[in-house]
């Protein structure tokens, strides 16, 4: 099997939670730590405006970010200081904090899931239909697909010179 075979589709997981951008940053830690207690595996949130268009993605990894941004700016903080800021970040929309991720479509290669992925480090690259959210593809899952290319004893490996 070729990179061109291999779509969006085949390696997105379809069950997700979301969050509308005027919810809180606590309601999206309640919903993706009951995401994950549900499904046992990592997990994220789609996060979508009043009309359910894709704004953005949340993961446990950037919520982490968003409750401790600056923490390390003007010296260090003690962990109760760290808390206290984490708390208060809490109780903020999470439409102030989002992080524009790069979305593919359902029918986005193999190769063009890499390109959105890796150079921003993230865990799972977001799938989106005509604006809404349909999914999202593990970049384990990601990683696999292009090891099993590459590692295929026919082919010479992925070339990214497309």
């Amino acid at each position: 099997m070729s990179d061109d075979a291999i779509r969006a589709r085949d390696l997105m997981r379809t069950e997700f939670s979301t969050v509308c951008v005027d919810e809180t940053l606590g309601d999206a830690m309640v919903e993706l730590r009951d995401a994950q207690s549900r499904t046992g595996i990592p997990n994220a949130l789609m996060i979508v405006d009043a009309q359910g268009l894709y704004v953005g993605m949340l993961t446990a990894k950037l919520l982490v970010r968003v409750l401790v941004e600056g923490a390390d700016e003007g010296g260090d903080l003690d962990d109760d200081a760290l808390l206290m800021r984490a708390r208060d970040r809490l109780a903020r929309p999470v439409g102030g904090h989002v992080v524009e991720i790069p979305a593919v479509t359902t029918d986005d290669r193999l190769l063009t899931m890499i390109r959105r992925g890796l150079p921003n480090r993230l865990d799972f690259v977001p799938v989106v239909e005509e604006g809404k959210p349909v999914g999202f593809a593990p970049i384990t899952a990601i990683f696999q697909a292009a090891a099993g290319i590459a590692l295929t004893p026919e082919h010479e490996g992925i070339r990214f010179d497309r």
